[in-house]
């Protein structure tokens, strides 16, 4: 009898064991997807490649190569401040009858030309005309398993103007690039970062490399409740970007963040930038800058007040309240708007005091004389429906094998361990008071 029930004590024991080992190889797996897998797959994938494109909506532009040449806008030429005075036919006298013995005779020629004329500066202001901008990301190299450089490519575009290649309709443009680590999406300490910038329908642009601070195109995984540093790429400025509230977006859980910036002089701005990172004069350079300063005009053509007649050195400042919702799992961003305005003033004092003069700004809106820009606009419907189901993918998948997948694998690995160890006693219980047993009867 002691040799059956050792015997069976010994298969007892076998499935005990097995419940064991395969309860403690299920605890574990649970915890590597938890400390190990899940947290090596929060990284930025290397397969960006995505577009965003915002609602059309009515807006005002300074059009720079009208007010570089003198020639009104085709929108403001029949306006009667935006047409230029009727020389006088050849040959004319002073009541405009011809002259004894002269022709009448139109002007053509160099006796034609405006360029004397000093239109005031609305007559080159497109205002209520339809904008939108569009961008599109996607990776470039250099780009690993710890970085990845994304290239975005940015425009302003006018919905009314319409070209073979889009140029007509082009207000103002950049690509930019920037090499960011892949888990904090925060810009690598090294002189990688390039901005070109297109300031109007041309090829003025102005690449250098730089190091660059600061969130843009997306925030890290697990986004905490606080301010970033974001790169503003209008005025090559970091700022703080705030963090506002917990919200969702399309049913998913997101971090509304917001950022209030300017006036920013945006001459001195780019001009300290590019002086900060290349010795001499950059012609590339110089020709962005001339966009974003106006010299040798009068206070009558700008609007301002006092002697109309005084010549004025006007900047152009930025301003702009972007505001952008963030997926906190992932950090992409899941929604985006923006209010920019950019105006032209004297200097920091002036832009700031227009700025705040709400009265003066609505003014500005109906009738701009200064504006140079005026965009504010979100993404639109069909964007946000096809970043809100990206990222609600990326967020699934993070749940499912960082939470859901481990709480299973740990349920079912502890039922297995507790099991194992309940069979196991009860098999040597068993086996020692059948031993037991046999002696007392062998005895008796």
């Amino acid at each position: 009898m002691a040799r059956q029930s050792s015997s069976a004590g010994r298969r007892s024991s076998v499935p005990a064991l097995v419940l064991v080992g395969l309860g403690a190889f299920l605890i574990t797996l649970a915890l590597a997807l938890v400390f190990f897998v899940v947290p090596a797959q929060k990284k930025t994938p290397l397969d960006i490649n995505s577009t965003t494109v915002t609602e059309t909506v009515p807006g005002a532009v300074l059009v720079g190569a009208a007010l570089a040449s003198n020639t009104p806008t085709d929108l403001n030429a029949d306006r009667p401040e935006c047409r230029a005075p009727e020389a006088p036919a050849a040959g004319e006298g002073e009541e405009g009858a011809p002259a004894e013995g002269g022709p009448a005779e139109t002007q053509d020629g160099p006796e034609a030309d405006d360029s004397d004329v000093q239109f005031p500066v609305t007559c080159f202001i497109d205002n209520d005309i339809p904008l939108y901008s569009q961008r599109r990301v996607q990776a470039v190299e250099p780009s690993d398993s710890d970085v990845i450089t994304m290239q975005a490519a940015q425009s302003l575009m006018r919905e009314d103007k319409t070209g073979g290649d889009d140029v007509e309709g082009l207000v103002n443009a950049t690509v930019d690039r920037v090499t960011v680590d892949r888990v904090t999406a925060m810009p690598t300490d090294e002189a990688t970062s390039t901005l070109q910038v297109v300031a109007g329908a041309g090829d003025d642009s102005a690449p250098t490399g730089f190091v660059r601070e600061g969130l843009q195109y997306k925030f890290p995984f697990d986004t905490e409740q606080r301010a970033y540093d974001y790169f503003d790429a209008s005025t090559f400025t970091t700022n703080p970007i705030e963090f506002v509230g917990e919200t969702t977006v399309g049913g998913i859980d997101a971090y509304e963040f917001r950022q209030d910036l300017g006036p920013i002089d945006m001459w001195s701005s780019i001009r300290d930038h590019f002086a900060s990172i290349s010795d001499g004069y950059d012609p590339a350079v110089e020709s962005v800058l001339a966009s974003y300063r106006r010299e040798g005009m009068t206070a009558g053509q700008w609007g301002l007040a006092g002697d109309p007649e005084r010549e004025v050195d006007m900047r152009r400042f930025y301003t702009n309240t972007r505001t952008v919702w963030v997926n906190p799992a992932t950090g992409q961003i899941v929604n985006g708007k923006e209010d920019i305005f950019q105006f032209f003033a004297e200097d920091q004092a002036e832009a700031e005091a227009f700025f705040n003069d709400k009265a003066r700004l609505e003014e500005e809106r109906s009738e701009p004389t200064r504006t140079a820009v005026r965009f504010q606009s979100g993404w639109n419907e069909e964007t946000q429906q096809t970043t809100l189901a990206g990222a609600q993918d990326s967020a699934d998948t993070l749940n499912t094998f960082g939470r859901v997948v481990p709480a299973v694998l740990g349920i079912l690995g502890l039922i297995s361990l507790i099991g194992g160890i309940v069979l196991g006693l009860r098999g040597r219980g068993g086996r020692g008071g059948r031993v037991d047993t046999g002696g007392r009867a062998a005895r008796a």
